[in-house]
């Protein structure tokens, strides 16, 4: 019945009665969101409803953030659950999501379409821009992983950098950036972060060392060359930059 609690007060008695149903009998497909004045969509027999949950039931990202932030980078946004978040949350904000792989990608453009704050990229976030390979295309949905490619071919994207994002968005600072990239965080912390780490407010990271060892070493070893306070949530680390407050 805990399900069923989270869903009705999530979406509502309506919607979170009949996304209990379908759960239940694990059809998922699409889910009418009321509330939110849209529907998002689940694939049956994938990661998506453990993505789901992850954000609006054990709720993730629901920690304080002490200022409003006007521009978020959603980096692994998957199926675009927390740009539907962030979204809700910071109606004001941009969201730049990013997710490498098509399927992914083609959903989470399909989950957050009613909301034209967010910018959904078929792209890898890595150091540098360049291409990027999708290392196990047979992983499950929520655990692709990337890996540098010299050229590009058929089956590359491109890869783009946070410092590349900050430019583009013509801001200032990157007031969140969110990192759930299976691995890849190796990379963007080894190098090229000098440009944007210290403009970046708040930065959520998880750390996939079973996946790539290293990249808790890459992360600490960039982040204490500048003043952040550090927290944990779930499978999150937190860093808060005390010089942009």
């Amino acid at each position: 019945m805990s399900r069923l609690k989270n869903m009705t007060r999530t979406l509502g008695l309506a919607d979170g009665l009949a996304f209990w149903w379908k759960a239940k009998q694990k059809s998922f497909g699409e889910i009418r969101a009321s509330r939110w004045n849209t529907s998002f969509c689940l694939r049956p027999g994938t990661t998506d409803y453990d993505t789901y949950e992850h954000v609006f039931v054990l709720k993730e990202y629901d920690f304080p953030i002490p200022f409003e932030p006007k521009l978020i980078v959603d980096g692994g946004a998957n199926i675009g659950m927390s740009a539907l978040y962030f979204a809700q949350r910071f109606p004001q904000a941009r969201i730049v999501s990013i997710e490498p792989d098509p399927a992914n990608c083609a959903l989470l453009q399909h989950n957050t379409r009613d909301y034209p704050q967010v910018e959904s990229l078929q792209k890898g976030i890595w150091s540098k821009s360049g291409h990027l390979r999708i290392r196990d295309k047979m992983a499950d949905a929520n655990a692709f992983q990337v890996e540098w490619a010299a050229e590009a071919a058929a089956d590359t994207l491109e890869a783009i950098s946070l410092e590349e994002i900050l430019v583009r968005s013509g801001a200032d600072v990157l007031d969140i950036v969110k990192l759930d990239i299976e691995g890849a965080e190796k990379e963007v912390f080894r190098a090229g972060f000098e440009s944007w780490l210290p403009k970046t407010r708040l930065l959520i990271v998880e750390l996939h060392d079973r996946m790539v060892p290293g990249c808790s070493k890459s992360l600490f070893d960039a982040v204490s060359k500048y003043d952040f306070d550090c927290e944990t949530r779930w499978e999150n680390l937190i860093f808060y930059n005390k010089q942009l407050g």
